[in-house]
């Protein structure tokens, strides 16, 4: 019955008051459901792990996690491009894109063993063959063993932090740089990120890649508790290193409009895009 709910609700698009909706048609089993499998927007197919996390439960409502990103990646992306997403999760975002844009080749990367898991099922599932899977941590530095904290039920909320949960994965890091030279150094247009905070971290380990004029735009949440509880990094690190390197910085809105941001933001939330060749 809930699983033709899910169905009709998907194929009404998006509309005001539906998430009120659905949260209430789905209350019956919105927390007790686990390991969905759904066919979405572009006849992407995903297992969900569950559909409590955002990232579930829009897929399974509405299709589609995050259009408006995904619309806005597949804009900045030229004909043939190397992409990173780097936090892949499930595969959300990397997937839609990558069937959407045969010509283009993406690697993304997931810490979590666990939800690495279900990004491979994904991947097998859409069988998107422009796209490599890796399961590491993305950090400064390589092949060190660190603990990694996702938890069950907030799947999209993974962390070197200890936030949502005390249960952790032990992972192995890579810092971006050398990530890419054991994939023959391409050239990278875009990087998708999404660490729970730990972006200046990552950007650290991409020092090559981010240096030169030709470095790729980026897009990346800031929230301001996620940066002050990574280790070593406070509110507005990530975008201070990006700025040191050459980076103007723009506030992504609804629709991918661009707001350019004069200073640091250190407060609040902001989905963020950085670029070199936009002229504010």
């Amino acid at each position: 019955m809930y699983q033709f709910i899910g169905s009709v609700l998907r194929s009404l698009g998006h509309f005001k008051g539906k998430e009120r909706l659905s949260r209430l048609l789905l209350k019956p089993v919105i927390h007790t459901w686990k390991d969905i499998e759904v066919t979405g927007k572009w006849d992407c197919r995903y297992v969900l792990p569950n559909i409590i996390e955002n990232v579930g439960f829009d897929i399974f409502t509405d299709a589609v996690f995050e259009e408006d990103s995904i619309a806005f990646i597949l804009s900045k992306l030229p004909q043939g491009a190397n992409w990173l997403d780097i936090g892949a999760n499930i595969g959300s975002i990397c997937i839609p894109v990558c069937k959407r844009r045969p010509d283009v080749r993406a690697i993304a990367v997931e810490a979590s063993p666990r939800v690495f898991g279900y990004l491979a099922k994904n991947h097998r599932l859409n069988d998107v063959k422009n796209l490599e899977i890796v399961n590491r941590a993305l950090a400064d530095t390589d092949d060190r063993e660190v603990s990694f904290f996702s938890p069950e039920g907030k799947f999209g909320k993974g962390s070197l932090s200890d936030v949502f949960t005390q249960k952790s994965e032990t992972v192995l890091t890579r810092s971006v740089d050398h990530l890419l030279q054991l994939h023959g150094n391409p050239s990278i247009a875009f990087i998708k990120i999404d660490v729970e905070g730990y972006e200046q971290l990552v950007f650290r380990g991409a020092g090559q890649l981010l240096s030169g004029e030709s470095a790729p735009d980026i897009l990346f949440e800031f929230i301001d508790w996620a940066e002050n509880a990574a280790h070593g990094i406070e509110a507005g690190d990530a975008q201070d290193f990006l700025i040191g390197h050459g980076y103007r910085l723009y506030r992504f809105e609804k629709a991918g409009k661009l707001i350019p941001m004069p200073e640091t933001q250190r407060k609040g939330y902001a989905l963020i895009y950085a670029s070199k060749n936009l002229e504010a």
